[in-house]
């Protein structure tokens, strides 16, 4: 018999019965974010049982010359970047954050998945050089030959998910000849980008299905480019991209790198490996749970009876909202900016209350009103973030802890002074060395105008979606026994609750009404699962409630 205790409806079962399973291709692709671009130590060494990657490193470029055999999923250094110095400012791979998202995947489900991890990309980009309509589709071609590296490695395999981390080099392109056409231009308009995204995941989901002959499309999980490479004050690029999640179901956009630790404009290893499992967590709550997922973002901004005080209302994914001066270095008014008929207004006060944010400024606010947050002003950095409460399971990295004998633990260039960032992480009682890492959601970076004339905007596309705030109930127990499963606690069955259990890819196994099958609130459904993962929802009064795991007791 196994029991499990129910913290939060619905349940998340794992049943433990062998049965056969396709290995699970997860892919990144993108610039320089998705590689691990300077990202020494590599810190994820140790292999989570059941990840694997095809040949001795996750990248399947840079140096990658065994294509049809899988080894145990570990951070390793890239091989062609094996030689550069060990310091901050080396170019080396050696952190790519799919490996951290994998892993917690994997230990989020308890081991039950043959996952296997890789990276794709190439750094310094446009989304036009990644694309497969690129006049010399080199790039994309790193793609396709991870999907025919993966069939050469084994033949029963999926891709349930693919992740992209790009849009930097649209925001501030090097080159004035990295558009799709040879000698083209890249594009920083919004319209273009977001159409030149939904194409690139059109393209790459088509392809999965069409070599691993999948009866669906992958997830494509995105996140929001920003931080130093931010340019406009209306946020093209990444307005872009929180578009394109909030207008697609099949586009998820996990957030924005902010918060993580970087060494100016990368990610140092801590910073890549937080952000995996950032990624790892919204693959679960959607793919797994088959939840929605939207990132703290604006709902509705409002003008008040105070021609000086704005309002502002978020999708909060858990509340309450914090700004937050220990995980992030506090900037000005904690990010927000507004600007009446293009004059940058003076702002005096920021206070939250519930999922709202009221802005004060000095003087009236009565023309068009442009409300910026995480704009270039403050390097695309802000401090609002929800309370999600989700566990990390790798913890942040002193990496300039010492050995007993004074010697550093990890290796570095006799000329270099500290791995560290110019930021840590900190909470109340200091610098979270050896803490997990936090896996808040912090609000991305926006741009909206509110018309003169105009009281309130409601932001398109975003919805009433709230999360995972829903009714707690601590006294339910499910137990596993003799090919059936009895429910506990679930009252007298006056609220009218239908049981409803789907596998992970939403075919109904039970769908009923539990009020006359009640006996002194056990609920016998006679139901025989394989191995495998099983979404258990209880609803009643047009409620659902939603939970995200089982705890083994």
């Amino acid at each position: 018999m196994k029991k499990y205790v129910l913290g939060i409806f619905s349940i998340l079962m794992i049943i433990n019965f062998s049965v056969a399973q396709n290995h699970q291709h997860l892919i990144i692709y993108g610039q320089s974010l998705s590689t691990g671009h300077q990202s020494w130590p590599s810190l994820s060494v140790d292999n989570v049982n059941g990840n694997s990657m095809i040949g001795e490193q996750v990248w399947s470029n840079f140096g990658n010359s065994i294509t049809n055999t899988l080894f145990p999923l570990v951070a390793n250094v890239a091989k062609t970047t094996g030689q550069l110095p060990k310091n901050r400012a080396s170019n080396i791979y050696a952190e790519c954050p799919l490996i951290a998202a994998t892993n917690h995947i994997q230990l989020k489900t308890d081991g039950i998945y043959k996952f296997v991890a890789t990276s794709c990309g190439t750094g310094g980009l446009t989304i036009e050089q990644l694309s497969k309509e690129y006049y010399n589709p080199v790039f994309y071609l790193n793609f396709t030959n991870a999907l025919s590296h993966m069939s050469s490695a084994t033949k029963d395999v999926e891709c349930p998910a693919l992740f992209l981390m790009q849009g930097e080099y649209n925001y501030a392109p090097t080159s004035s000849s990295s558009g799709l056409e040879q000698g083209s231009i890249p594009t920083t308009i919004k319209k273009e980008y977001k159409s030149l995204m939904i194409q690139l995941k059109n393209n790459m989901q088509s392809d999965v299905v069409n070599k691993y002959q999948q009866t669906y499309k992958p997830l494509f999980i995105t996140y929001q480019a920003g931080v130093q490479y931010t340019r406009g004050k209306k946020l093209e690029i990444g307005m872009a991209q929180l578009e394109a999640s909030n207008e697609n179901d099949d586009i998820i956009c996990a957030g924005p790198v902010y918060p993580m630790t970087d060494r100016g404009g990368h990610l140092d290893s801590n910073g890549y490996r937080w952000f995996g499992e950032i990624l790892g967590k919204v693959y679960y709550r959607t793919k797994v749970l088959g939840q929605r997922f939207k990132p703290l973002q604006p709902l509705k901004i409002s003008r008040t009876d105070n021609p000086r005080i704005l309002k502002i209302q978020f999708l909060v994914p858990k509340l309450p909202l914090v700004f937050d001066e220990l995980t992030t270095n506090k900037v000005a008014n904690y990010g927000f900016e507004i600007y009446d008929n293009n004059v940058k207004r003076t702002i005096d006060n920021i206070v939250i209350q519930d999922d709202c944010v009221y802005i004060s400024t000095t003087s009236d606010m009565i023309g068009n009103l442009e409300v910026v947050y995480a704009g270039p002003n403050n390097q695309g950095h802000g401090n609002l973030r929800d309370s999600d409460d989700e566990q990390a399971f790798y913890n942040y990295i002193d990496l300039d802890k010492k050995n007993m004998d004074g010697s550093y633990y990890y290796e570095r260039d006799v000329a270099e002074t500290t791995l560290r960032p110019s930021y840590e992480p900190k909470d109340v009682n200091g610098v979270i060395y050896d803490k997990p890492y936090p896996l808040y959601n912090f609000s991305v970076a926006f741009y909206y105008m509110l018309a003169k004339g105009t009281d309130t905007l409601i932001c398109p596309n975003v919805g009433t979606y709230t999360g995972n705030n829903s009714l707690i109930k601590n006294d339910i127990s499910v137990i596993f026994r003799d090919n059936c499963i009895f429910i506990r606690g679930l009252g007298d069955g006056s609220f009218g609750e239908t049981i409803t259990i789907t596998d992970v890819n939403g075919s109904v196994l039970y769908n009923q009404n539990m009020s006359q099958s009640l006996v002194n609130g056990v609920c016998e459904i006679p139901l025989v699962l394989k191995r495998g993962i099983y979404i258990f929802k209880l609803s009643g009064e047009n409620i659902t409630m939603v939970a995200y795991k089982f705890l083994k007791v």
